[in-house]
This record gives C-alpha cells, structure tokens and sequence, in this order.
C-alpha cells in the first residue's frame, strides 16, 4: 500500500505539473515557480492546487505506514514530524495559490517554506532512519537527495538565480525519493530490511 501510494503521488504531480505547464503559452521550467501554474486563470489551476494538496496527504500517509511496517531503529519520530510539515505546506500551497494577497499570499509562500524544507528534512531523515530499508543504497539515496534539496533551497532564497531552476531543484529530490522508495519496496517486498542477501551496516 505505501509503495503503490509513493509512487502513484510522486508520478501522478509531475503528470498534472507536465501537462498544466504545456497549456501555458511561454512556461518556462528554469525561470518560473510551480505555483505560477495553480495562480487563478491559470488554464489547470484547479488541478494543480489540488495536485499540491494530494502530494502532501500522500507523503504523510505512506510516511506512517511505512514507519509502522519498517519500524526503524531510529530516526522514525524526527522523519514523521518532518513528514507532516511537508504535508501540510503542500496543502496550504494549495488551499492558497499564488498570487493573492495579505494573509492568503503569506501563508502561500509559508506553505512553500514549510514544503521544501520539511520534505527535504523528512528525506535527509530517511537515511539516517533506514527507511525504507537499511541498506547502503537507500541510505544514500536519502543522504544525497536530501542534501541536494535544501542546498537549492538555500540558493534559491540567497542567489539571484533562476528560480523555476532552483526551485524544482528543492522539490523534485523529494519527489523522486518517494518514487524510489516506492520501487524499493516493490522490488524487495517489503520494506524495513535490506534485500536478501545483502550487508546491513
């Protein structure tokens, strides 16, 4: 159930995002955000938000059923609070798009803070969890994909930069981790252990 549920999230937003962006003329993936496509007018805007919002359900879901069937030796508590703060500043990102202003604008670009750096803390944890095995793969793949993501993170908000770039270079490490995760799980059955056979460090 977690890994079908990774994987169906992870794929099913950069399907939507993919197709929203292609029914804007000019979109660019390097120079503008994401939520430049959930702005109202935007022609998929409705999907896209609710893209947003399905993604950070998901991720808190298959999170906890994961943690509950791998049941690691550490780590699981700090990846499932880090989990829920990425689920639910994907939710306000959709609930608020951008391109409002006052309080639905702050909390639009507060859900967007609290996505990038809770998913990508909640990846980094991962690792250090064993999650979803103990293997030296699945620890890597945390490790990496959650430096990655909050090294972008920081360059977005520090550097002038393009931020469509930067951006999906804090978000995407987050996705493709679950999407991993999931085929992990799928192609050893189950998830808390390495694969058969191999070395647990």
């Amino acid at each position: 159930m977690a890994a079908a549920l990774w994987i169906a999230a992870g794929v099913g937003y950069l399907t939507v995002e993919a197709v929203a962006a292609s029914r804007v003329p000019g979109y660019s993936y390097l120079g503008q955000y994401v939520s430049d496509l959930g702005r109202p007018g935007s022609p998929m805007s409705w999907w896209m938000n609710a893209a947003f919002r399905v993604q950070g359900m998901a991720f808190v879901v298959a999170g906890a059923v994961t943690v509950r069937t791998g049941r690691p030796r550490r780590g699981a508590l700090a990846f499932l609070v880090a989990a829920c703060v990425y689920g639910a500043g994907s939710v306000l990102v959709g609930l608020f798009p951008s391109g409002g202003a006052g309080a639905p604008q702050a909390l639009h670009v507060g859900g967007a803070a609290a996505a990038i750096l809770g998913g990508n803390l909640a990846v980094l944890t991962a690792g250090w969890a064993g999650l979803p095995d103990t293997s030296r793969m699945s620890r890597l793949a945390g490790y990496c994909l959650g430096g990655i993501g909050l090294l972008s993170g920081a360059v977005l908000i520090a550097a002038d930069l393009p931020t469509g770039l930067l951006e999906r270079g804090a978000i995407y490490p987050i996705i493709g981790w679950q999407i991993l995760t999931g085929a992990r799980v799928l192609s050893t059955g189950r998830a808390g252990g390495p694969r058969a056979g191999a070395r647990t460090r």
